[in-house]
Parts: C-alpha cells; structure tokens; sequence
C-alpha cells in the first residue's frame, strides 16, 4: 500500500474520532454551537461541489472541458502579460489570520496555540490530497509546461488560509473573511491568467482548501489530547509535512 493509501485510512479513522472528542468538549460545544451560521450540509457540500466540479471537467468533451478550453483560448487572445503576485497572494489569508492579533479589540475565536495548530493541520491536509491528486490524475497545464495541473495547489492554499481567517472571525466581522475570500478568489484567476491552470483546476482547488480546514477544526480535540494540552504543561511534537513540492517533518511546541 503506498503512502496515500495509509494516508486517507488514518484521515478516516481519526475523523470519526474527532467529532465525537469535540462533543465531549463543553467549551467547543458551545462555542460550536453559537457560531454555527449554515447548515451542516452547506459547509460541507459546497466545497464537495467544486471538487466534483474539477473531476467531471477531467471528461473529454463535457461541457465543463470544453468551458476550460473556451478560457484558455481567450486568454491567449486577449491577455498577454503574466504576473508573479499569485505566488505571495496565496499566503495573505494565513498571514491575516495571525496578524489581526496585533489589531486591538480584533479577537479571534481560538489562541495562537489553537490556531497554529489548525493551520498546521489544514496544510498537512491540504498539501497530501493536492500532492497525491496531481500524481494520479495527469493534466497538461495550459501552457504545456507539466502535466500535474490538476489541482491548483496555490488555489488550495489560498483558500486554506482564507477559510481559516473567516472562521476565526466571522463573529467579529464576515467582512474580515470576504476580504481573505477575495484574495483567494483573486489567486485562483490569476493562475488562470498566467495560463498555469485550467479553471476547472482553481474550482477544485479552492473545495479542497475548504474541505482540510474543517477537516482540522473537527481534528482539533484529538491533538488537544494527544499533545496533553489542558494541563497548563508544554510540549512537542513532530508532525508529517506535505505540500506540492515535497514531504517532511514538522515541528510544533505547544506552550
């Protein structure tokens, strides 16, 4: 079995686990509860959406294919600069959702333990099934420069760290989230302009960038007990990376 396959059969041994550990949290429960503003089926199933957006457009000859190429064709017709901000912009949301701490009155709804760790988590996500998606599924980008176009990982990390940022805050503020939303939004046309990515690639790009942060906000109780945090204690630990360029450890210290 090769590391993507033991990869999803811990996602989803953990998963379960993670929902019912957040049940038996009073403090999450409520705070859970009190900010929910969509239904389950919504948080859920809109992202669901745009990831099988980006996998029917793989189809030769669908109507979702032929709307990739009817883009890809006006914008070689009509755009002919290419921009290099997309490579920072993708990170802006995340950086948002850190620096709004130096912002008086600006709460967010976890610590920076807390969210450091979700973060951490969302990548770790996000970066596996982008990573195994372009290994399995071969898409020449527009360009013809590879053939691992989809998905769009800065899409995916774009969105990562915009939903983070609108879950943190959207108590304070949904403005605050619209604003990293649009810098994601704005990522994922901007690969699409630079002619990096079909469109159908930033759609599914952007669901999986979703999907990991409430994948890692249901998570969250099982790192709260696997790293002792509650005790007052600090400690390590080392966590797998994995992103579009590579795999590694990481390292956080909980304090």
């Amino acid at each position: 079995m090769n590391h993507t396959g033991l990869f999803w059969i811990a996602f989803l041994f953990l998963l379960p686990r993670a929902t019912s550990a957040q049940e038996n949290v009073p403090e999450l429960r409520e705070r859970t509860d009190t900010a929910q503003v969509c239904p389950a089926y919504v948080k859920w199933g809109v992202p669901a959406l745009l990831v099988t957006y980006g996998v029917a457009a793989r189809f030769n000859e669908t109507p979702l294919r032929r709307f990739d190429k009817y883009v890809g064709k006006k914008v070689d017709e009509h755009i002919h600069r290419r921009y290099s901000v997309d490579d920072y912009l993708q990170y802006a949301p995340a950086v948002f959702a850190f620096g709004l701490d130096f912002v008086p009155g600006v709460d967010s709804r976890h610590n920076l333990r807390d969210r450091t760790l979700l973060l951490a988590s969302s990548y770790v996500i996000t970066g596996a099934v982008v990573t195994s998606m372009k290994g399995t599924i071969s898409v020449w980008r527009p360009n013809r420069s590879a053939d691992n176009s989809f998905p769009s990982g800065h899409t995916a990390v774009a969105f990562t760290g915009a939903h983070l940022l609108y879950k943190e805050y959207k108590d304070r503020s949904p403005w605050i989230g619209v604003g990293g939303y649009v810098a994601a939004a704005a990522t994922g046309v901007l690969r699409v302009v630079n002619k990096r990515h079909w469109v159908s690639d930033v759609a599914a790009g952007a669901g999986i960038g979703i999907l990991s942060v409430e994948a890692a906000y249901l998570m969250l109780p099982v790192w709260h007990r696997l790293l002792g945090i509650g005790d007052g204690g600090e400690c390590m630990a080392f966590l797998p990376s994995v992103n579009t360029n590579g795999v590694g450890i990481g390292w956080i210290y909980v304090f």
